[in-house]
């Protein structure tokens, strides 16, 4: 029982927070670079108050762009990463088809776990948007089609991609769970 209380719990945390705090990082990086980049590309002139806010306004175009490619990088690393990690008392371990443990899991070994966790993510976020939607519309009349962005989008994954993520490993059986 205290398996099931803390270890999901635990499990969820470990990817919110790789996944989370890393993507930040990496879009905060990549985004910097960028910035740096063009103002390198277009001289380097002297930094005045134009030029701040010129840089500050590519900074904050280009911060969703690589936001987004770091949370689809993080999504695939964070399957490698589980199995490098203890959680709690407990370590996740990779098997093949042969039943063998797979002692230092690839990106190759973990790319099925990964499908398998993005297809059943995006059902699940899309039937909770019908029912959402279906359930708005049914209590009030109208669409909240403003409501649903990339923000919003974000979030979602945020919640349902971690329960997904939690659950999918405990029940996958090339994954096994054993004390640490």
């Amino acid at each position: 029982m205290p398996l099931v209380n803390s270890f999901y719990f635990r499990l969820y945390l470990f990817w919110l927070g790789f996944v989370g705090l890393r993507s930040l990082l990496l879009s905060l990086v990549f985004s910097s670079l960028f910035s740096l980049a063009i103002y390198i590309s277009k001289g380097a002139n002297a930094l005045n108050k134009e030029s701040l806010m010129a840089l500050k306004e590519v900074f904050y175009f280009s911060f969703p762009i690589s936001f987004s490619l770091s949370l689809i990088l993080m999504f695939l690393l964070v399957f490698k990463e589980v199995f490098f990690h203890n959680i709690g008392r407990y370590r996740l371990y990779l098997y093949d088809c042969k039943d063998e443990c797979i002692e230092k899991p690839l990106l190759s070994d973990v790319t099925m776990l990964w499908r398998k966790w993005l297809f059943v993510t995006l059902w699940i976020i899309l039937i909770i948007l019908v029912i959402f939607l279906g359930l708005y519309k049914l209590f009030t009349g109208g669409f909240p089609i403003e409501w649903i962005n990339g923000w919003s989008l974000t979030f979602l994954i945020f919640i349902f991609g971690g329960l997904v993520f939690s659950f999918g490993l405990s029940r996958c059986k090339k994954v096994r769970i054993k004390d640490a």
